[in-house]
């Protein structure tokens, strides 16, 4: 049974028309393709761009809040630290009028008590001038060098 010559012409013709119709598919998928990998790689720089855009802002914002928390543990410190000194200023008062009327009472003499209680704080006015630098303010500045790199649970 051999094919009627028809049948092989109206084949190789289908095969020519097939075949002018692939390289035209083949080449209208490779210009999709490529552009498809144009419009890719624009997203991909967009895309970047975007999270880069993102990823700064969310760093400012991170940085805005530590500093907000760092100045509001500040100001937490200086108010305590405030009230402490205040309600130490009303001790050290009542502390010394108290020692002076017991110095009064031991010697008879009010000038003589008060004048020794005002002596004692002479005396430490004249050793924190002499030596308060070395002695407070080593203390002071460590003490702020610590706070200030105090991690949030407490720990250095």
């Amino acid at each position: 049974m051999q094919p009627q010559p028809n049948h092989i012409d109206v084949t190789i013709e289908d095969m020519r028309q097939s075949g002018a119709g692939f390289k035209q598919a083949h080449t209208t998928a490779g210009q999709e393709s490529a552009s498809a990998e144009q419009e890719a790689g624009g997203n991909f720089f967009t895309d970047t761009i975007d999270l880069l855009k993102q990823y700064i802002s969310d760093r400012i914002t991170l940085i805005k809040l530590q500093s907000i928390e760092k100045v509001s543990t500040l100001a937490a410190s200086i108010a305590s630290g405030v009230t402490l000194a205040l309600l130490g200023l009303f001790f050290l008062i009542f502390f010394s009028i108290t020692l002076g009327f017991l110095f009064s009472y031991w010697l008879d003499s009010e000038i003589a008590g008060f004048g020794i209680v005002a002596g004692i704080y002479l005396l430490l006015i004249i050793i924190i001038v002499a030596y308060g630098k070395k002695i407070f303010g080593n203390l002071i500045t460590k003490k702020i060098i610590q706070n200030s790199f105090k991690k949030k649970d407490g720990k250095q």
